[in-house]
């Protein structure tokens, strides 16, 4: 902003400005001339003091708050609009002034970054929208026992920090897209109970920290791609599709052997 506006001089003299903020975790504050630019660094607010001074030493101060949103709840907005806020079960503080950690499901880490959502069994109709990967810091996603309809969007692969995605018992349909391979962090992903369809793409072969996954009750078809054997998995099932099988081979009885599995094999 362009504070020349708000300080004179009787004598005409060219003033310099300085801008100081109270708390320079929230906002940081420059001068250029007499334009103030504030910038956030972190959710919360901070009063910004500027300073006039003429040549011979003489200044005036004038202040003002300058509010730094969280840039993931705009994010969280989108999320309410698209799936029907208004009807959830359970929508506290959604979209008020109030802080977002103490927006009903969502959990927040280190600079007020949103680290977990949680709105599981909440009435939630509609389309998963793709401006979810935009919660970069994002470790925990649970939207599952809602009534999400549409295809998972490949956008959620760009969660470098997703550990847990769990989407199961909805009305999902479309492909397992193969940008869900991507999510190196990825420990449990839960697809199961949807009305997914297609072969397992084998990018997820490239989850090596997933330990849990569900893809049972769907209408996934061919067999579980070799890629798998890389897996430490611990828990694994694929029952009740249309036609998906694990291969009958030693490699498959031997990695099927170490873990806890529910599905058909191959003929």
């Amino acid at each position: 902003m362009d504070v020349s506006s708000n300080f004179s001089d009787p004598d005409g003299d060219v003033l310099t400005y300085t801008a100081t903020p109270s708390d320079a975790g929230v906002a940081t504050a420059s001068v250029s001339g007499s334009a103030v630019t504030v910038s956030g660094v972190s959710p919360g607010t901070a009063d910004v003091t500027v300073t006039a001074t003429d040549p011979g030493g003489l200044s005036a101060t004038q202040g003002f708050t300058a509010t730094v949103r969280s840039a993931d709840r705009g994010v969280l907005e989108i999320l309410y609009d698209e799936l029907d806020g208004d009807s959830w079960t359970d929508n506290t503080n959604w979209k008020t002034d109030r802080p977002i950690d103490e927006w009903y499901g969502v959990g927040t880490g280190a600079g007020g970054r949103v680290v977990m959502l949680d709105l599981s069994g909440n009435r939630l109709t509609g389309e998963i929208p793709s401006e979810l990967s935009e919660l970069s810091k994002l470790e925990e996603l649970d939207l599952f026992f809602n009534s999400l309809t549409g295809e998972i969007p490949p956008e959620l692969g760009n969660l470098s920090n997703l550990e847990d995605l769990r989407l199961y018992h909805n009305e999902l349909t479309g492909e397992i897209p193969p940008e869900l391979g991507d999510l190196s962090n990825l420990g449990w992903l839960h697809l199961e109970g949807n009305q997914l369809t297609g072969d397992i793409p084998p990018e997820l072969g490239n989850l090596s920290n997933l330990g849990v996954l569900y893809l049972g009750a769907n209408s996934l078809t061919g067999e579980i791609p070799p890629e798998f054997l890389d897996l430490s998995l611990w828990l694994f099932s694929w029952y009740d599709n249309d036609g998906l099988c694990a291969p009958d081979t030693s490699e498959f009885d031997d990695w099927l052997d170490g873990m806890s599995s529910q599905g058909p094999r191959c003929d």
